[in-house]
């Protein structure tokens, strides 16, 4: 390896990442003749009496001379992305994905721009892309609350009910983290991977957008659906909002199960699609999540509070309303469902332009929110 490679691999190893283990990691991953689960099997040939550690480096070698141009590349595709990488060996790769290894499929290389991926209390609140009004209110209250209280919440960064809880808990003391199912440089899902989309909003806040593909991975099903176990490796408690029968949040949750961490499961409309997977859970003896401190109670000890309190006592939150009072009682009423402006508008009587001034007010202040299903209150109402 030259001198400059060797300069670019510690650039992009992230902190209490080992650039020589990094670098025998990327030789192994480009070779062609290699595959992961070999990594695997070699490592754990080595595991009597060695951590994962000392087992990786006693299998991995210096890249050898005609592999050097294909990590070069790799190094500056992820480098330019301000992206950072940890094996699963490094302190800094994350406890919860790397216990079993290598007898669970968990990856030997994370990818991530912004913070590093920590070992604190984390959440995932995960659930369907179609999601109703009704579960993008109940992810966004539960993140909220969770994420005030200092906890992170993870989830797939998908539309729908990852979004809803993504946005919520973004400004939070806890703040959120992001797994992807393609790699840092497709843009996918297209209104969250371009410029200034929800995942720059997440880095610039001090959140995680974390990867384990190579840059160019495409978000084909496989990928996404593999990202599912990445999300419960991180979290202490899963919560599954809403889901078909066939949801990936399925896969979180069964993920989760078999690595002892708590599923809990939003009841919903026995007569909704989405309902079909929290209700196959609760089945199954998942745990039902109808308020945040079914979630704060499981985190016990684990939640760090936040200074200013956690859930609707924070101290951003406004005790006197900036809407006026017939559009604040309607969002109410709706709670946690949105509604859209022009419902609002039909039910309050007021004109679009004006009531839109006022909704406008209201989120700079931070006492409503907005996604595709409409408006609602960014906090459960006293």
């Amino acid at each position: 390896m030259t001198a400059d490679l060797r300069r670019r691999v510690t650039r992009l190893a992230g902190p209490d990442v080992d650039p020589d283990r990094l670098a025998g990691t990327l030789a192994w991953v480009v070779d062609p003749a290699r595959t992961l689960a070999g990594l695997r099997h070699a490592v754990d040939q080595q595991r009597a009496g060695t951590d994962v550690a000392g087992a990786l480096d006693a299998v991995l070698r210096p890249p050898a001379d005609h592999l050097v141009a294909a990590i070069a590349e790799l190094v500056g595709t992820w480098l330019d992305l301000g992206v950072q990488v940890a094996t699963v060996g490094d302190d800094a790769y994350p406890a919860g994905c790397r216990a079993g290894w290598p007898h669970v499929d968990a990856p030997p290389l994370l990818a991530w721009r912004g913070r590093p991926p920590g070992d604190g209390p984390t959440v995932a609140i995960v659930g369907a892309r179609r999601a109703t009004g009704y579960g993008t209110g109940v992810a966004a209250w539960l993140a909220s609350a969770v994420a005030d209280a200092g906890a992170c919440v993870v989830s797939g960064g998908a539309v729908g009910i990852d979004a809803a809880a993504h946005l919520a808990a973004l400004e939070a003391p806890g703040g959120t983290t992001v797994v992807l199912g393609c790699g840092h440089a497709v843009r996918y899902p297209r209104p969250h991977a371009g410029p200034g989309g929800l995942f720059d909003r997440i880095v610039d806040h001090g959140g995680t957008v974390l990867s384990e593909q190579l840059p160019h991975a495409p978000a084909a099903p496989f990928n996404v659906r593999a990202r599912n176990r990445i999300v419960a490796g991180l979290a202490d408690v899963v919560v599954v909002v809403e889901g078909g029968a066939r949801s990936g949040a399925l896969v979180t949750a069964t993920e989760a199960a078999e690595r002892g961490t708590p599923v809990l499961a939003v009841p919903g409309d026995v007569r909704a699609p989405g309902s079909v997977a929290p209700h196959r859970l609760l089945a199954e003896g998942a745990g039902p999540c109808t308020s945040p401190s079914d979630v704060l109670g499981l985190l016990g000890g684990a939640t760090v509070e936040s200074p200013t309190g956690s859930g609707s006592e924070r101290s951003s939150d406004v005790s006197v309303s900036v809407l006026p009072a017939d559009v604040h009682a309607e969002l109410v009423a709706a709670w946690p469902r949105p509604l859209l402006v022009d419902d609002l508008a039909a039910r309050t009587g007021r004109p679009a332009a004006v009531l839109l001034g006022a909704l406008t007010r209201a989120r700079v202040a931070g006492e409503t929110a907005d996604d595709a299903s409409g408006i609602r209150l960014r906090r459960a109402p006293r």
